[in-house]
């Protein structure tokens, strides 16, 4: 059974494919991009695909767009794979499960399919978002805006602030301190998410009373990557590795 898996994030879009249960992450692109070169990057590659499941937290119209694109190459119907109660053993900490994202859903899955020591989800992309699992239950979680959503709001609110690309941060230079608005913008903002994330999993392992395993995902999480305290796993298909665990956990019931 060849299944594709498609997590479609608000400006990536991440695939991967699962062959007889053999797993390969394909890689990520923006989302136009990925539309735009879909024959390439998919179609040509793979001729025999069985079933296609997707999980989004973007644009509807990108939804309706993949699946048209896939039904006329395939000739199949993509599965949409959404929040649960609770699957596989992983239990959901919202009263309103409903209203939890799919994508820090799929990504704790992801986390259960890795690890059974109790872990920490951290997901850098346009939320910066924290949740904790343990023993299989999902204790909550922390929703701060990332890191391209704080700059553009600095950008956007205040007129004589300049933005600039995140490429432009002067790597070599010898003190942490900006030498011009943009470089405070992009070091402030690095900053800033990275001590939230220390001092966070520093409370929550005094809390519980336990070392959690940090799991860091999201399009921004190499930026951040240098500036944590804790030790952690880069595991950027997170979230398409929670979609395959809950797809064939029940597939191979």
């Amino acid at each position: 059974m060849n299944r594709i898996f498609i997590d479609i994030g608000n400006s990536r879009i991440k695939y991967a494919i699962s062959e007889d249960g053999h797993y390969e992450y394909l890689g990520a692109e923006l989302t136009e991009d990925f539309l735009s070169n879909i024959d390439e990057l998919l179609f040509a590659e793979f001729n025999q695909i069985d079933e296609v499941y997707f999980s989004t937290v973007g644009n509807q119209h990108i939804v309706e767009e993949l699946k048209s694109l896939i039904h006329e190459a395939w000739q199949l119907i993509p599965i949409q794979l959404s929040t649960q109660k609770s699957c596989c053993g992983l239990q959901s900490g919202y009263k309103d499960f409903h209203k939890l994202g799919s994508d820090r859903w799929m990504a704790m899955l992801g986390g259960l399919s890795m690890t059974q020591m109790p872990y920490i989800v951290v997901d850098a992309g346009t939320a910066l978002t924290v949740d904790a699992v343990v023993d299989g239950m999902h204790k909550g979680g922390f929703i701060v805006p990332g890191l391209r959503t704080m700059r553009h709001s600095l950008a956007n609110g205040a007129a004589l602030l300049e933005m600039t690309d995140e490429d432009d941060l002067d790597e070599e230079a010898d003190t942490m301190l900006a030498k011009d608005t943009a470089g405070g913008i992009l070091a402030g903002t690095l900053y800033m998410s990275a001590s939230f994330i220390n001092h966070l999993i520093a409370d929550l392992n005094h809390q519980v009373g336990t070392q959690f395993k940090v799991l860091l995902t999201g399009g921004d999480a190499v930026q951040l990557a240098s500036l944590l305290d804790c030790r952690f796993a880069y595991v950027p298909d997170l979230v398409l590795l929670g979609m395959v665990h809950m797809v064939e956990s029940v597939k191979n019931r």
